[in-house]
Formats: structure tokens, sequence, C-alpha cells
């Protein structure tokens, strides 16, 4: 990878917080905020499971709308963080946002008006320059992966934003769910609780964080994508191949060591086929992890996230590590987007983390 990155900064926006720091807590803590619900908007009275931003107009069932309010208020935590170290001369930063794939409620087009929320953030100093990624959950963490080349050219960008932003609370969009037998309502044996949520997160190399007197949060050892080409609800039968590519690419970095990996994020909902995709990823690369078993995922409180999920997830791996409970020096996350897409990423806790650089967790 050449130079390292480090994440330096982050913001998020939540059902369960407002910050990076609050919905890091409110999730360690297993506070939710998945209800039970009747939604009259959509003609049902039977209970469904949902968790909404309550801050948000309740009234607003346009996921654009939603999302672009979720995500400008996610990235100006992010932009408040870096203010103090930003240089004297204009930088031009790119910002990688992660979107979901076009559905029912969510086309390609209303991606700019997320982008137009995001990139009036910027200023006379710091001009941001926003590029949609439309690949679902897996698009944080392609983008992580985008933001470490970058960052790591020899005419780098000293700064890269990646972030993810998602709502299903769009009438359009539940109603689908419902169809597919997506949603988790009563009377239904599987799904998940449609949610909404925005996480970005700054990436710089290793020096110029130094430079910009940033303390890294976490830093990136690896990152990839692979392709899975037997996808969710069809015939097909995944056994995880796609996955466990970008995953075993991911882990390169602990070959002919004796490291592990001792905290997994991921996307894991509910659904049966991202639960036994992961059992195959495990089955295979297991003795990579302390533990393949034990998977960290925000759906219980923020309820399913989608394209949120992977920017949501360096967030929380981040403040686990700067509030020290994380469970060890490693973790790997990783993310499973409908249409194919996997992406999974490396990350340790950086030296300066723990006093004189030597850590007290277990190899």
């Amino acid at each position: 990878m050449g130079v390292d990155a480090v994440l330096v900064a982050s913001g998020a926006r939540a059902p369960v917080g407002t910050t990076a720091e609050s919905v890091a807590a409110a999730v360690r803590a297993g506070i939710s905020r998945v209800r039970r619900v009747q939604l009259p908007e959509l003609g049902r009275q039977s209970d469904s499971f949902i968790a909404r931003d309550g801050l948000l107009d309740a009234q607003e069932w346009g996921a654009a709308a939603r999302m672009a309010a979720l995500g400008a208020m996610a990235l100006e935590e992010v932009l408040a963080r870096l203010a103090p170290a930003i240089p004297p001369e204009r930088v031009d930063v790119p910002v990688l946002v992660g979107l979901p794939e076009e559905r029912p409620g969510w086309k390609a087009a209303d991606a700019a008006r997320v982008v137009a929320a995001l990139a009036a953030l910027g200023s006379a100093r710091l001009r941001l320059q926003v590029e949609p990624r439309l690949t679902g959950h897996a698009s944080a963490l392609e983008g992580l992966r985008d933001a470490v080349t970058r960052v790591g050219r020899v005419a780098r960008c000293p700064l890269v934003i990646v972030g993810g932003v998602d709502s299903y609370h769009d009438v359009q969009t539940l109603a689908w769910l419902r169809e597919r037998n997506q949603w988790l309502e009563e009377g239904t044996r599987t799904g998940f609780a449609p949610g909404e949520a925005a996480a970005f997160v700054a990436v710089m190399a290793a020096p110029d964080a130094r430079r910009w007197r940033l303390a890294p949060h976490a830093t990136v050892r690896a990152a990839a994508t692979a392709r899975e080409t037997k996808l969710i609800h069809t015939d097909a039968l995944n056994l995880g191949e796609g996955l466990t590519a970008a995953v075993g690419e991911a882990l390169v970095p602990l070959e002919d060591t004796r490291e592990v990996v001792a905290c997994v994020h991921s996307d894991l909902n509910g659904e049966r086929y991202r639960s036994e995709e992961w059992g195959f990823v495990a089955l295979r690369l297991g003795a990579a992890f302390r533990d393949a078993s034990v998977i960290h995922t925000p759906v219980s409180s923020c309820g399913e996230v989608g394209a949120a999920t992977g920017a949501l997830n360096l967030v929380l791996c981040a403040q686990s590590w700067r509030r020290r409970y994380a469970r060890g020096p490693r973790a790997l996350l990783w993310g499973s987007s409908e249409a194919g897409l996997r992406a999974a990423a490396l990350l340790e806790e950086p030296l300066s983390g723990s006093e004189g650089g030597v850590k007290p967790w277990p190899r």
C-alpha cells in the first residue's frame, strides 16, 4: 500500500445519536431505536419494525430529502473537527460518498440532491469535490480502498473524505421491501428493520496527518474489493466466493505472522443469505480470526442502514480504539452489496493509541 493511510476525524448521524461519539456509545451500550409501530402511510395496520431519526421531520417520507439532511449533518461534524488543522492555502478534498443502489423510491437522479447538500458545506479554504457511488452496502469500503490509493500517490491528495448515506424511509421503498419479504413485520419469519444513517471519516497519509497535527484514530493496513455472481434474491447458490476473495486480499498483511483479527464489523442484518455467505468465508479463512463467529453490526441499534453501513462501521471501529474498549488491535470490516460488489478492509489501532507505542493486546 506504500505510505500508511490513517483515519483522523469522523462524524455520524443515526437514530441513536447525533455525533460519532454518541452513536458509538449508544451502539456499545445496546441502546436501540428499533420500534414496533403502525404506518398508516402504507395503508396497512399490522405492526412493523422500523428505526427512524426522531429529530428529522416525521412527515417526510422521501428518501432523497432525508438522506441529504443526514449526510450534511454527518459531514459537517467531520469538517468541524478538521477546521483547526486546515492550512491557509486552498485544499481540494474529494468526498467519496456511498449511496444506495437503484430501487423504488431511489433513482440515480436523486443522488444530485444529496451531492448538492454535501458540496454546499465547502468553503474558500476547503473545496469539496463530491463523488457519489451508487453501489450499496459495500460502497464506503470501496471508497476507502480508492482513498488509500489517492493519499498514497506521489502527487497525492492530502485529504480524502469517505462516507456513506442511506435511508429506507420512503413510501415506495418500504412497499418494495414488503413485496420482497425483506421488511421485518408482524407475521414474517425473516427480514430487517429499515433504518437510516450517515457517517464520514477523513483519510490522510500518516506523514500528512503529522504535518497537520492530527492524531490518527485508526490505520488502514489493506482494503480490497471483489465481485460475487451468485446474487441474493436469485436461485443461485452463493458459496461466498466473492466475499472470500475480498476478505482474503484484505488479510494479506497478516500472512506469515502470528497476528490475528480480534474484531469483525459487518453488514449482517438478519437475512439468511448474508449469514451463510459469511459462514463460508469463516470456514475458509477462520484461522485468521480469534473468533469468526463474533460479529459487530449496528443493525440492532440503528436498523438496517444500507449504504451507510460501511462508513458507520469505520466510525464504530475507530471509536472503540479511541475509547479503549476494543477486543484487540486489529479489525476486519466487510460489506456485501445486492448487485454483487464485495469489499473488505483491515484496520489496526495506531501506535500512538497506547503508551510508548506498546499494545496491551494479545497477538
